[in-house]
């Protein structure tokens, strides 16, 4: 009888320790989540304290990154839009200034003349201008033709920040040594201008051939001839009557 009363003894007290071992072991997890330790433990309570607010701060930094973006494309369009202003009146001005060299001459100073037109284009437009004159030259100085040319109306056309097409109205004035009377054309001409460094020069359009008014000179109208006023026609004679 004693015997059995120390075994179920023993084994109730090793059940109290085993029971009493688990209980400290709930408590000392219980301890570890509600206090942690370690580095690694203060970041996750640090993310749990700042969790609540992480989807305010995202929604916040894409509607800033999405405001930047806009303010950065009307700044870039409004410096784009100011230098397409810009480069319409300068390449307006310039076209309606150069024009005038460029159809007006004079065969006494035409190497001069050329020269001065030359220096307002482009390499490209310089050397199609040169070929088109080898062609022209001989005829105007047989004709002794001077061309002078009024520029009358201009509009832009086409323009970007580095090239502008310019259309006018023009008119251009010619005497020669057939007609001193002045012989007045109009036309409307297109001018590509290409800005190269900070100064618009002619690009275009390239020459191939002369224009066939100026190719030779017109010939002078034949004079009719009239009746002399020292002499008057006859009169016809009359039939005579049988």
């Amino acid at each position: 009888m004693t015997v059995e009363t120390d075994s179920e003894s023993r084994r109730a007290a090793r059940r109290a320790e085993r029971d009493d071992r688990r209980k400290r072991e709930r408590e000392r997890q219980q301890e570890r989540k509600r206090e942690p330790e370690g580095p690694a433990a203060e970041k996750t309570a640090a993310a749990d304290r700042r969790s609540p607010a992480t989807p305010l701060l995202t929604l916040l930094g894409c509607a800033c990154l999405v405001m930047a973006v806009c303010c950065l494309y009307l700044w870039h369009q409004k410096i784009h839009d100011r230098a397409l202003a810009r480069a319409r009146d300068d390449a307006r001005a310039a076209a309606q200034s150069e024009a005038k060299d460029l159809l007006s001459y004079n065969y006494k100073t035409l190497d001069y003349d050329l020269n001065k037109a030359k220096s307002e284009m482009t390499p490209g437009m310089a050397k199609s201008f040169g070929d088109y004159w080898q062609i022209l030259r001989p005829s105007v100085e047989k004709s002794q033709t001077q061309a002078l040319t009024q520029i009358q109306v201009t509009a832009v056309t086409d323009a970007t920040p580095t090239r502008v097409e310019v259309v006018m109205f023009v008119k251009m004035i010619s005497v020669n040594a057939a007609h001193k009377e002045p012989q007045v054309d109009t036309a409307w001409p297109r001018l590509q201008m290409q800005k190269i460094g900070k100064k618009w020069l002619i690009d275009g359009p390239r020459m191939t051939t002369p224009p066939p008014a100026s190719a030779s000179p017109t010939p002078a109208p034949s004079a009719s001839k009239k009746p002399s006023s020292k002499t008057s026609p006859k009169a016809p004679k009359a039939s005579k009557k049988p």
